[in-house]
């Protein structure tokens, strides 16, 4: 759960330190890099419902470690979307689990990685659907 944290402390310091648009311009910059998942695995089953944005991300095991692969119509919900995937991609299942434990809510998460209220609702609600479609996923729900 420690390297989780550590992969998004960098994220999260650069969030910290930017404030209005660059956050923004930093958020897009960063979804430019998503790791995307493929068009017949963006399925109703990877569908993430709470984003108003065509919104899907896919679970994927290697052996013990997990990984996403997303995408959306968004940018700034790619960008979100990448942040998941530099924290979580490579990590085992229990230690994901965990982090996404960690916090009282994905809400809390969300305010953690210092966006705040740059982001709209809609936009925080695919992060926060995507993590909760992630908890559920690994719960085995």
């Amino acid at each position: 759960m420690k390297n989780i944290k550590n992969k998004l402390e960098d994220i999260r310091e650069g969030f910290t330190i930017l404030s209005g648009q660059d956050k923004l311009v930093y958020l897009i910059d960063l979804g430019k890099k998503l790791d995307l998942i493929d068009i017949k695995d963006q399925t109703n089953e990877n569908k993430i419902h709470a984003c108003t944005s065509q919104t899907w991300i896919k679970t994927i095991h290697v052996g013990e470690n997990i990984s996403f692969k997303a995408n959306s119509e968004s940018s700034m919900v790619k960008g979100l979307l990448r942040i998941i995937q530099i924290g979580f991609n490579g990590s085992e299942q229990k230690d994901i689990l965990n982090f996404i434990n960690e916090f009282e809510s994905a809400e809390k998460l969300f305010d953690w990685i210092k966006l705040g209220p740059t982001i709209s609702s809609q936009r925080q609600n695919g992060f926060i659907g995507s993590l909760n479609h992630i908890k559920d996923e690994l719960n085995g729900k």
